[in-house]
């Protein structure tokens, strides 16, 4: 734990989870599926297949932006943390040499 009660570490853990929980999302490849549509033999439940297809993948790739950009902002803060804890060492360890 830092001065500042914030352990970078523990950020830079969160920034890997956020996005280790995408991955088994993102192996989902539903294009073959959207393909074979046509064989429903229902045009109503073929859109339905291909549109829900393509929402699908559409989420997925907006929640890996969105946790990318969660990720890289915790990492960012993590590193932020750090390089503070250590400036406020440095200058607390200035004073005292100072003050002696």
């Amino acid at each position: 734990m830092t001065d500042l009660e914030v352990d970078p570490e523990i950020l830079k853990k969160g920034a890997s989870g956020i996005l280790e929980c995408l991955t088994p999302v993102e192996k989902v490849d539903l294009e073959p599926l959207a393909k074979q549509g046509s064989s429903i033999g229902v045009d109503s439940a073929t859109a339905a297949l291909v549109t829900f297809c393509a929402t699908w993948q559409s989420g997925v790739e907006f929640l890996a932006d969105c946790a990318a950009t969660l990720a890289e902002g915790l990492n960012s803060a993590s590193n932020n943390y750090a390089a503070t804890d250590e400036a406020i060492h440095d200058a607390v360890n200035s004073v005292k040499s100072d003050l002696s």
